[in-house]
């Protein structure tokens, strides 16, 4: 099968060349042909995805983290070529909502797992019990025993996402991450950036429109999901589907330190449905309108900032995902 795989080097907190040389290797056992792709600078996977495509490519895999899979994602719309995944990224929020074997973003990352990772890098023979190796290898027998289903992915302003789109606390907060801290600290550069802003943050007077439907609420964080793990460990979008041409949209009312930690607390009990400063709408577009400017992200990469129209883009993209993947994210 012709394949290409584009790496993000610049993804997660080591580099793992050679693991991803021995999935290639373990892909060709299988009759894939892989080239291998490695981006250079910001935004350039969505190009050679494309390339990809022109040349003929079957599937393209992104080596890498959220960014890497919403850029090659973005490559790939509306075409018959499927994306697989191997996760190597900071966040691999895709893989874990998936259920693709992926490096866990909320381990501490040991010095001792870095350096071994980080010694084998210069080396020709890596130990065969490197774990991310292991990692990598059981996320490349998925692409092999995986099947491929079409999925929606959202759009704004003519640039798409495959999981949410975030708008106001958590976009600030991802504007705040230097790529220092992210390659350094990993997650967590999330959760501590985050402890240091949701003191500053206040709610804004937002209208939005729901399918026509008018909604005015006093809020700081709206979370537009397509799938329903955010950041990988979080159900905020708990009804999400991937294939229902529909976007589930979740509105945290409330700007005080108490108001976030009870927010966090009913999403972690998954309780978050019945609270009343927590309101949750199923739609296919829309309209978020601020009384100030909110910064807007998609997939963790910061994009604009309101107003913005969200729209769902039904089965723009096809995927590979396990046999196993959890049922309830499929409407059948």
């Amino acid at each position: 099968m012709q394949t290409e795989l584009i790496y993000n080097p610049y993804a997660g907190q080591v580099v793992v060349r050679h693991e991803i040389e021995e999935a290639v290797a373990f892909l060709s056992r299988y009759g894939w042909n892989v080239v291998c792709r490695e981006t250079t600078e910001p935004k350039e996977a969505t190009e050679l995805a494309r390339q990809a495509v022109l040349r003929g490519a079957k599937v393209v895999i992104a080596a890498g983290g959220d960014g890497t899979v919403n850029e090659v994602a973005n490559g790939l719309l509306h075409t018959d070529v499927a994306l697989g995944v191997l996760p190597v990224g900071t966040n691999n929020s895709w893989a874990l909502q998936m259920g693709i074997p992926a490096l866990n973003p909320w381990s501490p990352g040991t010095s001792v797992v870095k350096l071994v990772a980080e010694l084998e890098e210069r080396i020709t023979r890596p130990s065969t019990s490197n774990y991310y190796r292991t990692v990598i290898l059981k996320a490349a027998q998925v692409l092999i025993e995986g099947h491929t289903v079409a999925v929606d992915m959202g759009e704004v302003s003519g640039r798409y996402f495959l999981m949410w789109a975030g708008i106001g606390l958590d976009a600030a907060i991802l504007e705040n991450i230097s790529p220092k801290e992210k390659k350094t600290l990993g997650s967590w550069a999330y959760l501590f950036t985050t402890i240091g802003t949701i003191g500053r943050g206040s709610s804004t007077d937002v209208q939005l429109i729901l399918d026509g439907k008018v909604i005015k609420v006093s809020t700081q964080e709206i979370i537009v999901s397509n799938i329903q793990l955010y950041g990988g460990m979080l159900a905020i979008g708990a009804k999400a589907r991937v294939n229902d041409a529909k976007l589930d949209v979740c509105i945290f009312k409330g700007d005080s330190f108490f108001d976030f930690i009870q927010h966090a607390l009913k999403v972690l009990s998954h309780q978050h449905l019945g609270d009343s400063k927590i309101e949750y709408y199923q739609c296919s577009e829309i309209v978020v309108e601020s009384a100030y400017a909110m910064p807007v992200h998609l997939d963790g990469e910061p994009f604009t900032k309101t107003p913005v129209t969200i729209r769902t883009v039904p089965s723009a993209l096809n995927v590979i995902v396990p046999k196993k993947a959890p049922e309830n994210l499929f409407n059948r």
